[in-house]
């Protein structure tokens, strides 16, 4: 098996959880096979490195700018370049954050190269775009099909992308890094951890939690983004609710900064698997979640939201809840999750030398 190459291309203009869990795979399959990983910019190459994996750089040529038409005329144009890149590789796997980054090379490739797609997740235009959204579902499922199979990250979002896009789709659980029990003291707080975009619509959190009814009145934001200057002007004219901003903070630092008392909020239009939850989960904190499809594999129905008023009575109950020390819910033991996820990385491995045996 050590015979077989692949490329593991990181199709992302940015860095966040996606590209933290790519490494990890690639780092995984590197124990059994080649694997060399292509970033799309310099200053990425650092998290895979890290990672111990060998990285080249792509300088651009991976992911640009633009919808989803222009990336599929990016990758029809660059299609020489690209497979350039890859040649002497068995298998190409391509590591987007959403459907549409993964589309110039899977465009690219489609034919020429075996090809999987490392996907979080399908992201459902309708409850954002309305009748609109349909349409271009059906679309994003049909692009899929430039891909062999698609690799994600849990059962839930195999099953959603299945059904958008009818491609095979096979699971590989994300990698949860070992957690520091806090150590600091103190009442309970707010915590924010991701990226300030709008998919995570935390000016909205912001102006929901600023209310006199809302029982815990200090919000923590670790995390960086274009919304941030924003956030930060928005914090200031803030009532009820004090923000305070820290930035991107190292993993140890969040060990030692949180607390258990302390609540984790979300409010995500969007997500795959929000890390963050398990990480919370294994500090011991409360976690309170947005109701999408991305959080109902790591937080029960108590724990999720979907209006204001939910999401302050979830704070009100854990507030009643710590009052009179009751446990909190527990989480999938760390154990279940490694094995799970050293099965689905076996599963990709036997796929892999599948495809390279049909080209042989």
């Amino acid at each position: 098996m050590t015979c077989v190459r692949v490329a593991l291309l990181a199709c992302t203009n940015v860095i966040g959880g996606h590209e933290f869990q790519a490494a990890a795979v690639g780092r995984s399959l590197a124990e059994h096979i080649k694997v060399t990983v292509f970033v799309n910019r310099a200053e990425h190459a650092g998290v895979f490195q890290d990672a111990g994996l060998d990285v080249r750089v792509a300088d651009g040529l991976l992911l640009g700018s633009g919808m989803l038409p222009r990336q599929y005329f990016d990758g029809w144009y660059r299609r020489t370049a690209i497979r350039a890149l890859v040649e002497g590789f068995d298998h190409v796997i391509v590591s987007a954050g959403a459907v549409e980054a993964g589309v110039p090379v899977g465009m690219a490739l489609r034919g020429h190269k075996a090809t999987s797609m490392y996907l979080p997740s399908f992201y459902d235009r309708v409850p954002v775009w309305g009748w609109k959204g349909h349409l271009y579902n059906c679309v994003l499922g049909s692009t899929c099909k430039l891909f062999d199979r698609i690799i994600t990250i849990n059962r839930i979002q195999a099953r959603v992308i299945r059904a958008f896009s009818g491609v095979q789709t096979l699971v590989v659980a994300n990698r949860i890094r070992q957690i520091q029990l806090p150590v600091e003291k103190g009442t309970p707080r707010l915590i924010f951890i991701g990226r300030m975009d709008h998919q995570k619509r935390v000016d909205e959190l912001m102006r929901w939690l600023d209310v006199d009814s809302n029982p815990i009145k200090d919000l923590v934001l670790m995390g960086d983004g274009p919304l941030r200057p924003s956030l930060e002007r928005l914090a200031r004219k803030l009532t009820h609710l004090n923000c305070t901003f820290l930035g991107w903070t190292k993993p140890e630092d969040q060990d030692r900064l949180i607390r258990a008392s302390d609540v984790l909020v979300l409010n995500s239009l969007i997500e795959g698997e929000p890390l963050v939850v398990r990480e919370a989960r294994a500090r011991e904190m409360n976690i309170v979640a947005r109701k999408i499809v991305g959080t109902r594999g790591v937080t029960s129905r108590t724990e999720r939201f979907s209006t204001q008023k939910e999401l302050l009575d979830r704070l009100v109950a854990i507030t009643l809840r710590a009052s009179l020390c009751e446990t909190k819910p527990q989480e999938e033991k760390s154990t279940q999750v490694d094995i799970k996820r050293e099965q689905g990385i076996r599963r990709l491995l036997q796929e892999i030398v599948r495809d390279c045996e049909a080209v042989a």
